[in-house]
């Protein structure tokens, strides 16, 4: 009597899965295959030589470039899975695939290729998917964060509305790291300086200091040699520039000497980087970001206008200004898509389209591949950005 053995393929797999997702919208064909007797195996095994990014992505937002061989010209004659998630296929030929990863967070999946009436599918290559944006700190739902800052060990610094300041470490403990000052509910921004001391303000002419390992906040510079100061950066030597609604910047040593510099703006953030100062906020009916050489700590430059943010986005304001060592330079804003990008270029789009809601109002970077971001409006939250590229160097975690 002849034995039949059947062995259930890839092939097969493939057929089951079809045929399971035909309950879509867009119903898929029910066979990849003309006919499955005749063409199965007909097709060489796809081959993935390489891919970029080469072992992790964002899932849902990163565009993945899968380059190889025995892939199909006809996009709909190929299927790229994460583990049992499919990926949308935006453009194929015969040696390369391009795909949006998909929706799926996981720290490992197995990323294969199937090709019509090809019975294997490519060699399983492992792969991570990450969050591009969660919320971070483990805040209670009625907690309401402002200032942030980040110190060298990765520790967060959060302002809490009418709660003072909070400790985060990376493993995610949460402990009271200093009250507010007198009179002050929340601050609007804060560094770590020299030695690790928390430097704080809330726009009133006077800049606060936090001993490093927490405890009360004490008047560091106040009087009529500064304006109110709404945010603040260090540079290399360790100077502290400092903005608000005022006519004026004003450069801080750490002797307490203050220096003013004209230059009439409502300035809500405060950037040092790659020997510039930058100011985001609004110079007369313009919204935008200016810049000025730092020459040294008793000189600065013109200021002049670097990117126009009401040319691109009229009736949106600009909150928060970030960089990249890349170049890349983040605003932050009211706008609809809270979070844009300007590239050096000064070409200029969202960031992760669709993720984030009005409005971002700061950023921090941390010490991996992560910015941390406040998210004002109905629900304020703190949120961690993952960027998979390095923030521009912070002097104040280095000083």
């Amino acid at each position: 009597m002849k034995t039949y053995h059947v062995s259930l393929t890839l092939v097969g797999l493939l057929l089951i899965a079809l045929a399971m997702t035909s309950g879509c919208k867009e119903d898929p064909p029910t066979s990849l295959y003309d006919d499955p007797a005749t063409n199965v195996g007909t097709a060489p095994q796809p081959v993935v030589s390489t891919v970029d990014p080469p072992t992790t992505a964002l899932a849902g937002v990163t565009t993945i470039t899968i380059t190889g061989s025995n892939f199909s010209a006809a996009k709909d004659e190929n299927i790229v899975y994460f583990d049992a998630t499919r990926a949308s296929i935006l453009s194929a030929s015969a040696t390369q695939l391009v795909v949006r990863a998909p929706t799926l967070v996981k720290d490992s999946v197995v990323l294969r290729v199937m090709v019509y009436k090809a019975e294997l599918s490519s060699t399983p290559r492992p792969y991570k998917l990450l969050s591009a944006v969660s919320e971070y700190g483990n805040l209670g739902k009625l907690d309401d964060p402002y200032g942030i800052a980040t110190d060298a060990a990765g520790n967060m610094y959060v302002s809490i509305s009418g709660s003072g300041v909070k400790k985060i470490t990376p493993d995610g403990t949460k402990t009271d790291y200093s009250a507010h000052a007198a009179g002050v509910t929340k601050w609007s921004a804060m560094k770590i300086g020299p030695a690790g001391i928390l430097y704080t303000a809330r726009i009133l002419r006077a800049i606060y200091q936090v001993p490093a390992g927490g405890g009360a906040p004490v008047i560091w510079v106040t009087g009529s040699s500064i304006g109110n100061i709404y945010d603040m950066d260090f540079d290399a030597s360790g100077n502290l520039w400092a903005g608000g609604n005022n006519p004026a910047v004003y450069r801080i040593k750490q002797d307490k000497s203050v220096k003013q510099f004209p230059f009439t703006c409502n300035a809500r953030s405060i950037r040092v980087y790659d020997g510039y100062l930058y100011v985001g906020g609004k110079v007369d009916t313009t919204e935008g970001v200016w810049r000025a050489q730092i020459i040294n700590s008793d000189s600065l430059g013109a200021f002049e206008k670097h990117f126009d943010f009401s040319a691109k986005y009229s009736g949106y304001v600009v909150n928060a200004v970030t960089f990249a060592a890349d170049g890349d330079m983040y605003v932050g804003t009211d706008a609809p898509e809270a979070l844009i990008v300007v590239h050096p270029s000064k070409a200029a789009e969202p960031l992760y389209p669709g993720l984030f809601t009005p409005t971002t109002l700061l950023f921090t970077w941390g010490n991996a591949d992560d910015m941390y971001m406040i998210r004002t409006l109905n629900n304020p939250r703190l949120l961690k950005v993952t960027m998979l590229k390095n923030g521009a160097p912070y002097y104040g975690k280095n000083l």
